[in-house]
């Protein structure tokens, strides 16, 4: 009796733990940037220079990359701005034998994007390059092709067989992802806007492996905690879609994607997913740090710029994602991987 009144205990003492977690991650969100604080955040340059504002807790931040490897800005020297009025700052820089203050002054254009950025006796010239709040960079969009050029790609794309090698390994076994609860689907690829400009897929339905649909429905349960559930942008691509792909790129632009002959994509293994997040409350998909298939360093999963809530966003999915199996890569925050220490086959399953 007296255990079971200590298991009840115990029971309910995790659960008001649980909830009151949940209810510190829920207040530990940043609040979103103000729409004229994001007009100017973002990449300038100039003198052979390289800054990035970006907001962080509530306040700008200047980095300066000191080197050109460091593509995502993650070891660049940060200095905080102290703001004297409307686009005016103060920045201070302080060290062991020395200090100095240079104002910092922001110019926009007649819509309100910044286009520069005056440091001291120094002008850095705006690079927009994304299409979020605040960018106006152009989308990723390679040279269309006409219906009847669709067609005889798709017929060469569908009679190439799939090597040997890549068929090789574990097979996946493949299901309807709309069968994790609660997951939205929005298949990139399964529709004409997207980088090619045309769709891909036969099918806006996407499928994934068994396991991986199980860890989804683990992660979608863990992130419903948080007021968040996961959008699912793309995920197994047959072994023939990727052939596709590679002959409709541009000869120069090849690079862009694996080779389907020598490497393949992951995606076509059945365990690969591209994954964002909606807001459980209203259904929409929230604002991230960059867009799919943006073609800029703020789709590195390390990329210091952007707001407080755009990282923490893009870090939360991260967290749960690799909780349960999944892998993220630095080339794309959304791009994950389940079980890649897995010798997993590549498909060619047409759907």
């Amino acid at each position: 009796m007296h255990y079971k009144n200590l298991l009840a205990g115990l029971a309910a003492g995790l659960l008001l733990y649980a909830q009151a977690g949940w209810s510190m991650a829920l207040a530990a969100v940043p609040p979103d940037a103000p729409k004229d604080v994001k007009h100017i955040l973002g990449f300038y340059y100039g003198n052979g220079e390289n800054i990035l504002i970006r907001e962080n807790g509530g306040r700008l931040e200047l980095l300066y990359r000191f080197s050109m490897q460091d593509k995502a800005f993650g070891s660049s020297n940060i200095y905080p701005l102290a703001k004297e009025h409307f686009d005016s700052y103060t920045l201070n820089e302080a060290g062991p034998m020395t200090s100095s203050e240079s104002s910092v002054r922001f110019e926009r254009d007649q819509d309100g994007y910044g286009i520069s950025c005056r440091v001291g006796g120094h002008v850095y010239s705006r690079y927009f390059v994304g299409t979020t709040t605040g960018e106006r960079g152009k989308e990723l969009r390679f040279p269309e092709h006409s219906a009847a050029e669709w067609e005889q790609l798709r017929a060469q794309a569908a009679a190439s067989p799939i090597p040997a090698a890549l068929a090789a390994g574990q097979q996946a076994e493949l299901v309807d992802a709309s069968t994790v609860a609660c997951l939205k689907i929005d298949s990139r690829y399964g529709q004409a806007d997207n980088c090619f400009g045309a769709p891909l897929y036969t099918t806006g339905k996407l499928f994934v492996g068994k396991e991986a649909a199980a860890a989804l429905d683990k992660v979608q349960q863990h992130l419903a905690a948080y007021g968040y559930g996961l959008v699912l942008w793309d995920a197994y691509r047959p072994w023939s879609v990727s052939k596709l792909a590679n002959l409709a790129l541009p000869v120069d632009k090849k690079g862009v994607l694996e080779d389907p002959e020598t490497k393949g994509s992951a995606h076509n293994t059945g365990n690969a997913v591209d994954v964002s997040l909606y807001d459980l409350a209203t259904g929409e998909q929230v604002e991230m740090i960059s867009g799919f298939d943006e073609p800029s360093f703020r789709q590195f999963a390390s990329y210091a710029g952007g707001t407080s809530r755009q990282r923490y966003l893009r870090d939360l999915l991260k967290e749960a994602m690799e909780l349960y199996g999944f892998k993220g890569i630095e080339m794309e925050w959304w791009h994950f991987d389940y079980q890649p220490s897995t010798s997993w086959a590549h498909l060619n399953v047409n759907f």
